[in-house]
């Protein structure tokens, strides 16, 4: 499980990585042609709009993974600790829960654009394609979630946290 989880975080990075460096060299480029050739490239904005879509869902499962989501910090802080744990456990239940109506929702949204054959308007791309990020990345944190809300309840996320930092 342990070799899983370190693959999926790091296809994770890798994608993020080669999005940013996508984006930006697409961006350089239509400024470069705009400015320069006064002929910018109609596709590139929408392109980078749909990747930044992407690198936001898909962050957003880092951010899960690293546990710097939204979390109610004050009252695990000033709490009792089998409270706080009991407060982390309810978060990360919340969490899940979120998670789990985002990937069913953002499936039949995706399924629905997919049937309907809707595409963009200057890529002329598959529209369900982009809208795939929600499930996806929904999915990605809801996985994250779920393994912060075990190692809480068998008590291992210190210890986890601590051998994340080390290695």
């Amino acid at each position: 499980m342990r070799k899983l989880d370190r693959l999926i975080s790091r296809a994770e990075e890798v994608l993020i990585g080669l999005l940013i460096l996508s984006a930006s060299f697409i961006l350089f480029a239509n400024v470069i042609a705009r400015y320069v050739f006064n002929d910018g490239f109609a596709w590139a904005e929408e392109l980078v709009r749909y990747q930044i879509v992407w690198m936001v869902l898909l962050g957003a499962s880092v951010a899960a993974r690293q546990g710097i989501h939204i979390g109610i910090d004050i009252l695990r802080r000033f709490s009792p600790p089998l409270m706080a744990k009991w407060i982390e456990l309810l978060v990360h239940a919340v969490s899940i829960a979120f998670c789990l109506f985002l990937v069913v929702y953002g499936f039949q949204l995706t399924e629905q654009t997919h049937r309907f054959g809707q595409v963009s308007s200057a890529l002329q791309a598959p529209m369900w394609i982009v809208q795939l990020a929600i499930p996806v990345g929904a999915l990605l944190m809801g996985i994250r979630f779920t393994q912060h809300f075990f190692r809480t309840l068998l008590g291992r996320e210190q210890a986890s946290a601590h051998l994340d930092q080390i290695g």
